[in-house]
C-alpha cells in the first residue's frame, strides 16, 4: 500500500523537514535530513523552497521505504542522503536519459 501526502513543512530549526502522509487511515510521519534536501539539486539549500519543489520525490521514496517496511524503530521514515543516491541509480536504470539532480 503506498502512501498519500497529507503536509510537509520545514522544522522550525531548519536541520530537517517532515511530511505528514497517510498510510490508509493512520498518520505516517517522515524526517528528511537536511544532507538529502541539501543534495536533492542545485544550488544545495535547505529551505521550504527546496522542499516544496521535490516534495514528489520525497513522497515517492518515503513510500517505497514504506512498502519495504523500512521504518525506524520509533515508527518513523527517514529520508537520508543516501536514499537519494539509491533512488538516482533505480531511476537511471529505468530511464537511461535522467540522470544528474532532480531540480534547479
Amino acid at each position: 500500500m503506498s502512501l498519500k501526502l497529507i503536509s510537509g513543512m520545514m522544522k522550525s530549526s531548519g536541520d530537517e523537514a517532515l511530511l505528514a502522509m497517510d498510510a490508509g487511515g493512520a498518520n505516517q510521519m517522515v524526517v528528511i535530513e537536511k544532507g538529502a534536501l541539501l543534495e536533492v539539486a542545485e544550488p544545495r539549500r535547505c529551505d521550504e523552497n527546496r522542499l516544496q519543489e521535490n516534495i514528489d520525490l520525497f513522497s515517492r521514496i518515503a513510500s517505497a521505504k514504506y512498502d519495504r517496511g523500512d521504518v525506524e524503530p520509533d515508527g518513523r521514515i527517514r529520508i537520508g542522503p543516501d536514499d537519494l543516491l539509491a533512488w538516482r541509480n533505480t531511476d537511471v536504470k529505468s530511464k537511461p536519459e535522467n540522470g544528474g539532480r532532480v531540480s534547479e
